[in-house]
């Protein structure tokens, strides 16, 4: 009976001594288990907040670019209202009047304000121009290569914004002659091209169509500061237009009229801009005091059907701007051709 006593003795000790190790070993597995739910628990709340906030950027920016949609269509009616007050398109019109930080609502509990301004796109040279029946245009190259000179861009430059816009363009508004061949190319026409660097055209397109300006910065060679000194004097429309004396700078009228230096051309402005409106082409004409001029060859008018709408929402952790090109045909609401917009 001795023996056997002792030998539960001897286990009973062996067990209590076993038992704390037990219990820390699960107070451990524990603790890991709560660690590893923690960890999960932080990633999912952090997951659901990461969507939650990409939400209400998602709505954010709904409601702005809702908001600059209202701008626009606000710009539609302008235009509209303006052509039948006006005739005539100048810089004194009601669509010349830009809005700097109107307060026209909240967003995300903060107020919003609206910058907004309208600018005559036929107060500039149209790069549109320099293609013309699939062709280069002898006279706008002409009058293209005088404004870069003008404008102190460098010859170089000039040719490669000619170029790549004339490869980008040589299928546009191509037409055919009755026995449907395409239209000759014309000693002068050859001429212009190989002032531009090019020995020919081809008969597709080489690149991409350009909407703006700014759409040149990814033409190799060509220097991010050429295009912003190019950017208030130069555009890229749909159609082949005139350029609006009534709101032109000097620099694009002494570029495009020949003959005419740029003192009178800003002398001719400065009293334009006085209040002597050009009433019509023959009126502009006759301020220009060139005899010999022909005035058929000379694209200039008083009216303009291309305007830009440049406007941007100010909101309390971002900015969303949006540009818009619209057509003011003067017979019905101006129509939206097309619309950018970014952060």
């Amino acid at each position: 009976m001795t023996q056997p006593i002792r030998q539960l003795a001897h286990k009973s000790t062996l067990c209590s001594k076993g038992k704390p190790q037990e219990q820390g070993m699960a107070v451990i597995s524990v603790l890991l288990v709560v660690a590893v739910i923690a960890v999960l628990a932080a990633a999912l709340l952090a997951r659901q907040t990461a969507a939650i906030r990409a939400v209400q950027n998602e709505q954010t920016r709904s409601q702005a670019s809702w908001l600059l949609r209202g701008d626009i269509s606000r710009a539609q009616v302008l235009l509209q209202a303006e052509a039948q007050r006006e005739p005539t398109t100048r810089l004194d019109g009601l669509w010349n009047q830009p809005v700097n930080g109107q307060h026209i609502g909240e967003i995300e509990g903060a107020p919003a304000y609206l910058y907004s301004e309208l600018t005559d796109e036929q107060g500039k040279f149209n790069l549109r121009n320099l293609v013309d029946n699939g062709q280069i245009d002898p006279d706008e190259s002409a009058s293209w290569l005088r404004l870069c000179a003008l404008l102190g861009v460098p010859p170089d430059q000039a040719n490669l914004v000619a170029r790549r816009v004339v490869l980008s363009l040589v299928e546009a508004d191509r037409q055919a002659t009755p026995d449907n061949t395409p239209q000759q190319q014309t000693d002068d026409k050859l001429q212009a091209a190989q002032q531009i660097g090019l020995s020919g055209l081809p008969i597709t397109d080489q690149g991409p169509r350009l909407r703006v300006i700014e759409d040149l910065l990814g033409t190799p060679g060509l220097n991010a500061a050429t295009v912003t000194l190019l950017r208030p004097f130069v555009t890229i429309l749909p159609q082949r237009t005139w350029i609006n004396s009534n709101t032109a700078r000097a620099e694009v009228l002494a570029a495009r009229v020949p003959g005419l230096s740029l003192d009178r051309a800003r002398a001719m402005l400065q009293a334009r801009d006085s209040g002597q409106w050009f009433i019509n082409r023959g009126d502009f004409a006759n301020r220009l005091q060139i005899p010999d001029l022909d005035e058929s060859a000379v694209l200039i008018g008083i009216t303009s059907q291309w305007f830009r709408l440049s406007n941007a929402l100010q909101m309390p952790r971002t900015t969303l701007v949006m540009q818009a090109l619209i057509h003011d045909s003067k017979e019905a609401l101006p129509q939206i051709v097309w619309r950018r917009e970014g952060v």
